[in-house]
């Protein structure tokens, strides 16, 4: 492999890696606004498509609707004195994060 090609190669590794720690940093906290059901649902969405565009082979054209079934799918049996917590601590659970994941691949059409 030439020089060029490990920089390159080293380059695009690096530019992932900066992509994903983005997408978790804003996954960790939600925007200063009003929240409710929804705007957490929207939060949850952001994340998704964050996180799943920055896979390599992601069908951009996909994501999006993909992500909005998702995050509606995992909010859907929380409770509202859960809502109100996680209003109150302006931080996504990580569990429904990890439900939006899992949701994604029942969401996402080929």
């Amino acid at each position: 492999m030439t020089v060029v090609r490990r920089r390159l190669t080293l380059a695009t590794a690096l530019a992932a890696t900066v992509v994903g720690f983005a997408s978790l940093a804003f996954a960790q906290s939600i925007p200063d606004r009003e929240l409710n059901r929804d705007g957490l649902r929207r939060a949850l969405l952001d994340t998704c498509v964050y996180t799943e565009a920055a896979k390599d082979g992601a069908k951009k054209e996909v994501i999006v609707d993909a992500c909005q079934c998702a995050s509606t799918r995992a909010l859907k049996g929380v409770k509202e004195e859960e809502i109100a917590e996680v209003v109150k601590s302006r931080n996504l659970p990580d569990a429904w994060i990890s439900a939006t994941a899992e949701a994604f691949g029942t969401c996402r059409r080929r």
